[in-house]
């Protein structure tokens, strides 16, 4: 290539030749690789747009090599999801085959985009090689599929590719041997937060890497959830425990709800400090049984909501079992509801006191429809207690929500599934341990 070491002059008399044959010779992209090897500071952009145009795997691959915008863009999963189609997965194909690992993660996403997951799987395994994003989340995969020991390791290759995400996952851990050593570390939720203390401390408790990072999600939602700022409710960093360390049921003593062994979880929890438990488990119905939260891994950020809700005495407002209105519809005093014999009307003194002078709207509730009594609601609206998919909560809600948790007597910790789990075996010793942990409660400040 005699004009590559031409001087300047033989340059700029060369480039206005290679632009003709742009446009007239059967090979332009090989004259803008040449006029960009010449110097011209636009040919790279014009054969980046020119590749993406004619879906040229080669040129695009060159390009995006070469550091064009353009280019690195085509390779992103975005542009692969906004439908470029089956010439877009030959260029894709063409650079991740060889290594390109932005190709690698975009055919990732376009094939969990068609529903592949197989296909999606291949190349998510093989960008996890060398990107620390990517092998978190493989690990992820490899857990939600039942492989928590490859999935650890996983982890354990993501530190090393420098992810501090993974790292800071792994610091979760708990070693058995270890337990009651482990700092308890606990932040507020959310910065904007007027309390001055948690009423509510929640520690989210796992064991798999799948629910550590869906506790993990839950706690970032409620930081940015507006709705629930000012409630005095703060969060442990999750514990991350071993499989075997905690012993769940879907169908927990026949009763048809999440559960697990209270007894074998105190053990891991007997030096933190906290009052509320949320446990993370496999699969179950949702529910609040006194002071503990039990979710499954199919559960949302609006079902977490719901049950924290009833952490503070709130009751559901969908038709309650005949066993439950039974038990509710006698005599409750949930901050959401007001009960009456039919054809009369409810006190509603204190809700009218919580809105001070403004109008109260009240409605019926559908939670006492299996039971004599009829319940009443301060909202003319569905709200987050009838349906958890219903993200409106009134304004009314949030103000007894904070009345509620401003007396402690009317809380129930985590301490007393503790002393009843127990009480009931005969430990009369660590069932006394858990009761005096509930009166310091009720005396803190």
């Amino acid at each position: 290539m005699a004009w590559a070491s031409a001087g300047h002059s033989d340059v700029i008399r060369y480039l206005p030749f290679l632009t003709s044959q742009v446009n007239t010779s059967e090979f332009p992209l090989h004259f803008l690789y040449r006029a960009y090897q010449a110097g011209d500071n636009q040919a790279l952009a014009r054969l980046s747009q020119r590749a993406i145009t004619e879906n040229n795997a080669y040129w695009l691959h060159f390009a995006k090599l070469a550091g064009s915008p353009q280019a690195q863009q085509y390779f992103s999963h975005v542009q692969v999801n906004n439908g470029r189609g089956k010439a877009s997965r030959k260029a894709l194909s063409y650079a991740a085959k060889r290594g390109d690992i932005d190709a690698q993660i975009a055919l990732y996403h376009y094939w969990i985009a068609k529903s592949e997951p197989q296909k999606a799987q291949h190349w998510l395994e093989i960008a996890a090689q060398r990107d620390p994003a990517s092998a978190v989340y493989y690990a992820k995969w490899l857990s939600i599929s039942g492989n928590e020991s490859q999935a650890i390791e996983l982890l354990n290759r993501a530190v090393q590719l420098g992810s501090a995400h993974a790292s800071r996952l792994l610091n979760m851990r708990v070693n058995s041997a270890l337990v009651g050593q482990r700092k308890s570390e606990s932040t507020a939720l959310n910065r904007k937060r007027s309390a001055t203390h948690c009423v509510q401390q929640l520690q989210f408790v796992a064991s798999t890497l799948q629910s550590v990072l869906q506790a993990d999600e839950l706690i970032e939602q409620f930081k940015r959830d507006t709705r629930l700022q000012g409630l005095p409710i703060c969060a442990n960093t999750p514990i991350w425990l071993a499989e075997n360390a905690l012993t769940c049921s879907g169908n927990w003593q026949g009763e048809g709800r999440l559960g697990c062994d209270m007894i074998q979880l105190s053990q891991s929890l007997t030096r933190e400090r906290f009052t509320h438990v949320v446990v993370l488990a496999h699969n179950g119905k949702a529910n609040v049984h006194n002071g503990v939260m039990f979710l499954d891994r199919q559960d949302d950020y609006n079902v977490f909501v719901h049950e924290l809700a009833h952490f503070s005495g709130f009751v559901d407002e969908y038709p309650l079992s005949s066993g439950l209105a039974m038990a509710i519809c006698t005599g409750s005093d949930a901050p959401n509801l007001r009960l009456s014999n039919p054809n009369e009307k409810p006190d509603v003194h204190d809700w009218q006191n919580l809105l001070k002078g403004k109008a109260l709207t009240i409605s019926q509730s559908r939670t006492c429809d299996n039971h004599q009594a009829q319940a009443y609601k301060p909202s003319a609206k569905m709200t987050f207690m009838e349906f958890y998919d219903v993200p409106y909560i009134p304004a009314i809600y949030l103000r007894a929500w904070a009345e509620r948790l401003a007396n402690k007597s009317l809380l129930t910790p985590a301490y007393i599934n503790f002393y009843q789990g127990f009480d009931a075996s005969g430990n009369a010793e660590q069932g006394g341990y858990w009761r005096s942990r509930y009166q310091q409660f009720l005396q803190a400040d």
